[in-house]
């Protein structure tokens, strides 16, 4: 079960996905800011990879991840987008740049959203699902525009915990460790972080203790699009939806 304070700001913010309540025992595991500009070979972000790779050699089931891509930091020919694919994993669009959206204008926004959507699909060849705003900050206008851009989800992806792996010079492999375990429940959307090659090696050191001790307590972890239609799976049998009833007025989230 989400913790009361998750269910409280999922309520008030519903144009976004915090957590799905799912009764599976299942986490997705999402990582923000790949891969890292001026990386020409993407060997930090494939150290990410890497990890996940190691760690599935023995586990059953193997993990799987989401990565959404800042489209500005791809060099030009590289196959990591296919190659996380490859491994099972969900690419998924971040925008053009690490810059808060939610401040630029609407023009402004739809450009910054499409350049990185016709990039990826272009990439790739498959569908995108998911978008996540930089800062976890969003507006009516940017739900409204990715609401209407086709295989699109309505909610944009937002996480179940505040990131602290970005919180410079806290941030090492073993607290980003414990800190994500604390959020270990049905449901729950972790986000760590690449995007510079510091945080790609603490991200691949982190990551193995922490798929782990999931593991240990018993709970999958998946893609964004494959915990969310496992919601949707479970919704058609009548359970409960992801959020209370919508509240009017704008969102305005926290940060995640």
């Amino acid at each position: 079960m989400a913790p009361p304070i998750l269910s409280r700001v999922a309520q008030l913010f519903p144009d976004a996905l915090f957590y799905a309540p799912v009764r599976e025992k299942m986490v997705a595991l999402t990582i923000d800011d790949i891969p890292t500009p001026g990386d020409p070979h993407d060997l930090s972000t494939r150290l990410i990879l890497q990890a996940i790779s190691d760690y599935n050699r023995t586990a059953k089931p193997p993990a799987q991840a989401t990565f959404f891509v800042i489209t500005d930091h791809l060099n030009a020919g590289s196959s990591l987008l296919p190659d996380i694919l490859a491994e099972g994993h969900e690419v998924a669009n971040h925008g053009t740049s690490d810059t808060t959206p939610a401040m630029l204008e609407p023009v402004e926004f739809q450009r910054h959203f499409q350049e990185a959507h016709d990039l990826l699909t272009d990439t790739i060849q498959q569908p995108i699902r998911w978008y996540r705003p930089g800062r976890g900050l969003y507006n009516r206008a940017m739900v409204e525009h990715v609401r209407l851009t086709p295989g699109y989800e309505s909610l944009v992806a937002l996480a179940s915990m505040i990131p602290f792996d970005t919180m410079q010079p806290l941030s090492t492999p073993n607290l980003n460790t414990w800190y994500l375990s604390q959020f270990i429940f049905s449901g729950a959307i972790f986000v760590i972080h690449g995007g510079s090659i510091e945080r790609c090696v603490q991200t691949s050191q982190a990551l193995p203790p922490l798929l782990r001790a999931i593991a240990d307590q018993g709970y999958q972890v998946v893609t964004l699009s494959q915990l969310y239609d496992q919601f949707i799976a479970e919704t058609a049998l009548g359970k409960p939806p992801p959020h209370p009833p919508r509240l009017q007025g704008p969102p305005s989230p926290p940060l995640v």
